[in-house]
């Protein structure tokens, strides 16, 4: 999956890791991060280091609220 800036511009991409992960990648192939899932179907983001930067959980109505550290 790539992913793109807001004006359109592609900034890197991800792809699937193990046990439900995403591994984030920049333009030049580095590795900046990795999503995994939560509790109770949120997803938990982390940077290279290993440090947590931010939750998503399921919305009441369907959606997702991101929430920083």
């Amino acid at each position: 999956m790539n992913n793109y800036d807001a004006s359109g511009h592609k900034v890197g991409y991800s792809s699937p890791g193990l046990f439900g992960t995403m591994n984030h990648y920049d333009n030049s192939g580095h590795k900046v991060g990795e999503s995994s899932p939560g509790f109770f179907g949120g997803i938990n983001t982390y940077d290279n280091h290993g440090n947590k930067t931010s939750h998503s959980e399921r919305g009441l109505f369907g959606g997702f609220n991101h929430y920083g550290k």
